[in-house]
């Protein structure tokens, strides 16, 4: 076994085929094909079975998954330790962040770090907040940012800043014109709602059901920024971080409307691997924000 074909052995269980995983290898898909032929040869055992348009493991492969990550983290702990002994001179920080987070709160401190330390190599990974969870369980990630909480207690939380969430509406509503409203007549209106798995939602949907109300009419999308723009269109109104929508109020495309029978304050949290070390440009960017003003 060498190093590449466990690679490539990793990136095509995790995306449960061989075509979605040859942008992350940057490969062709007879050289993917022929590292994993070559890894099976050389344990004697096949590592796949394909179920419809899918790669699942087999019992071989899933024992060589737990090894492989396991490996995997180690190797990369031994090259952070290496960066380490020369400060933040050089290293790697690699951030996953949930999507309203990784576009409107991140990028700037991120910046601020880089001009700092130009020699840590930083990747940020932006998703939703399941896939940040899993990302800093497997190691793929140093930090993770998310809104709502975590119950998972392998994983360490830490509050990294306060955000508040806000109801958006287009200035042509009749809801425009208001300050406040209540949380019932939400539901006589089209609501805009990101995808399952964005915490955005978590918390907006729990706290619609504490207060009693239920969305009759939902139309789901994939970002913040189409929500923005359909909203701007008076497709329906959503509840969205404030600071998504801050330039879109000021510049008049969208109104920002208080609900006053919901808690919509959020803590926005870091995440890290509870008994893992971290790396030294992981643990200098952790300090780095505890020394920065929100």
């Amino acid at each position: 076994m060498n190093y590449q074909n466990l690679r490539a052995f990793l990136a095509v269980a995790r995306n449960r085929g061989i075509s979605r995983a040859l942008n992350e290898l940057h490969l062709t898909q007879p050289a993917v094909s022929r590292q994993i032929l070559a890894l099976e040869e050389s344990l004697g055992t096949p590592l796949f079975l394909r179920k419809g348009r899918f790669l699942t493991l087999t019992e071989a492969g899933e024992i060589l998954q737990q090894h492989a990550v396991r490996a995997f983290q180690l190797l990369t702990e031994a090259r952070e330790e290496i960066d380490g002994l020369k400060g933040l001179i050089r290293g790697h920080l690699r951030i996953s962040a949930a999507s309203t987070v990784g576009i409107y709160m991140i990028p700037d401190v991120l910046g601020e770090f880089k001009t700092q330390y130009p020699g840590i190599e930083v990747i940020l990974d932006i998703s939703n907040k399941e896939r940040v969870i899993r990302h800093v369980r497997d190691g793929t990630a140093d930090l993770g940012f998310v809104g709502p909480p975590v119950p998972v207690p392998e994983i360490a939380t830490e509050t990294y800043l306060e955000d508040d969430l806000v109801l958006i509406v287009s200035p042509h509503h009749w809801l425009a014109s208001r300050d406040t409203v209540s949380a019932k007549l939400l539901a006589e209106d089209v609501f805009i709602l990101r995808e399952k798995g964005s915490g955005t939602r978590e918390i907006m949907e729990e706290e619609l059901r504490q207060a009693g109300v239920s969305l009759r009419q939902a139309m789901e999308l994939g970002s913040t920024e189409a929500i923005k723009k359909a909203v701007s269109a008076n497709l329906g109104i959503s509840i969205v971080s404030s600071r998504a929508v801050s330039l879109e109020v000021m510049l008049g495309h969208l109104c920002a409307v208080r609900v006053s029978d919901l808690n919509l304050h959020r803590p926005i949290y870091m995440l890290y691997l509870r008994n893992s070390p971290l790396s030294s440009a992981a643990e200098g960017f952790r300090r780095f924000l505890s020394t920065r003003p929100g």
